[in-house]
């Protein structure tokens, strides 16, 4: 029943809230803002009477006990009650507009129809925090159960990530009664028509990686010049997620090719993350233990990121791999190489117009990458790079004739073969390309 504006609502231990308005509707229930008496607003789900059971009701209460796994999930606060209504709902907070639903990705627009501007190194991080998410929402014991388009938002300007419709997830121990939607299930939910074969960590893998391809290759990894063929019904789907799946870029079955732009885009990524995908859509199909986990996958965007070099003839931003002397830009040939490598660990980063230094390359597991220094080339002189100190503290530098200096906030200096740069706990190693100390 749709509550009208203005309709008071018992929050339980937050207080109470006024409906303000309808903001959608789904097949469950219906979305309303309503204002708390802090003046604080929220978005209140409130369900449909066929949709408030007890075992909803439980479910729901549970996820509120158990509380966020990580804050880009619009997680449920409190449960919700109006006097005299047999049905409930539960509060979360509301979604910024900046965020836009997944599927404007492959369309290429926004809400109104503008061409959007998404640049790879915002579709990088818009996999890392969805990986990173996951990963902490299974390390929970919880499963989302219904990973897809519909439950994922997007900041085009730079890949953040809202995850909505947080009713789906379940404690991960193979009861629950979402199922997933389809084109995002795993071949084994798909193909067992007892429905005895539930959603789980790693069924939500099999979800992620099929969200990831979308997302890097604008296109479904199951789909192709095979599944083209025949009337998209309940067999159709059977067959081609379910019983004889097959990853569209096998890498000796080619009878499922897919669009053109999908093959453009597995052109230009580079070899390590097409292995992963070829792990995740032949060996992860038939064993499930074999997927691709969210912990990979974070490594690999962070590969990709450290890779990423502009074209200094057309702009186009390519990625150059550790052990290559250069990589042929995708759009005019010409040979991309970086002028200098950067060494952290075992991190290798390209340096060109787009690096930068992150806290996730000075210490493992960090979930917010905030910049601490930057690449800049010398605007009279292009071969010649410098490191801008963009923290607030001081870095000792080593050249490798024996001089030591302190660089201070602020302040650069010029890129030198062999320097050492001591940032927090870690040390920044300057290389050539190709030198000795490089990982692949």
């Amino acid at each position: 029943m749709v509550l009208a504006e203005g309709v008071e609502v018992d929050l339980g231990p937050l207080g109470r809230a006024r409906v303000t308005s309808l903001i959608g509707q789904g097949g469950q229930g219906y979305v309303f803002e309503v204002r708390r008496d802090t003046g604080e607003p929220l978005a209140l789900k409130w369900y449909k009477p066929d949709s408030a059971t007890s075992q909803q009701w439980q479910e729901m209460q549970q996820l509120v006990e158990i509380g966020s796994p990580h804050q880009r999930f619009l997680w449920p606060l409190s449960m919700a009650r109006v006097a005299d209504q047999p049905s409930f709902g539960y509060v979360m907070q509301l979604r910024d507009p900046r965020f836009l639903e997944l599927s404007y990705l492959l369309l290429n627009t926004d809400r109104d129809g503008r061409p959007l501007d998404v640049t790879f190194a915002s579709i990088i991080e818009l996999c890392r925090q969805l990986s990173y998410s996951f990963l902490r929402l299974h390390a929970r014991g919880l499963c989302y159960r219904d990973i897809s388009f519909g439950n994922v938002f997007f900041d085009p300007a730079n890949g953040d990530v809202l995850i909505c419709d947080n009713d789906n997830v379940g404690i991960d121990n193979g009861t629950g009664r979402v199922l997933g939607t389809p084109y995002f299930m795993a071949p084994e939910v798909v193909r067992d028509t007892t429905y005895r074969t539930l959603p789980n960590t790693d069924t939500d893998r099999h979800s992620l990686a099929v969200l990831l391809f979308y997302s890097l290759f604008l296109g479904h990894p199951l789909e192709g010049a095979r599944t083209d063929a025949g009337m998209r019904d309940a067999h159709w789907l059977m067959t081609h997620f379910g019983t004889d799946p097959l990853f569209c870029m096998h890498p000796s079955r080619t009878d499922n090719r897919p669009a053109e732009i999908v093959e453009q885009y597995w052109r230009i990524y580079p070899q390590f993350l097409r292995d992963l995908f070829v792990q995740a859509f032949v060996d992860g199909l038939e064993r499930p233990g074999a997927r691709v986990t969210e912990g990979q996958w974070i490594k690999a965007m962070d590969r990709l990121r450290d890779g990423l070099l502009t074209c200094p003839t057309c702009g186009t931003t390519n990625f150059w791999s550790p052990g290559q002397d250069g990589v042929p830009c995708w759009q005019d040939g010409t040979l991309v190489r970086p002028p200098y490598v950067l060494q952290v660990g075992r991190r290798t980063i390209a340096v060109g117009p787009q690096t930068t230094i992150r806290s996730d390359h000075l210490a493992s597991g960090v979930d917010h990458p905030v910049v601490v220094g930057q690449l800049r080339q010398h605007p009279q002189d292009p071969a010649r790079w410098g490191l801008h100190n963009a923290s607030d503290q001081r870095w000792p530098v080593a050249y490798p004739g024996g001089q030591d200096l302190v660089l201070d906030p602020d302040r650069t200096i010029e890129l030198v073969p062999g320097a050492r740069i001591r940032i927090r706990e870690a040390t920044v190693h300057v290389r050539r390309p190709g030198t000795p100390g490089e990982t692949a």
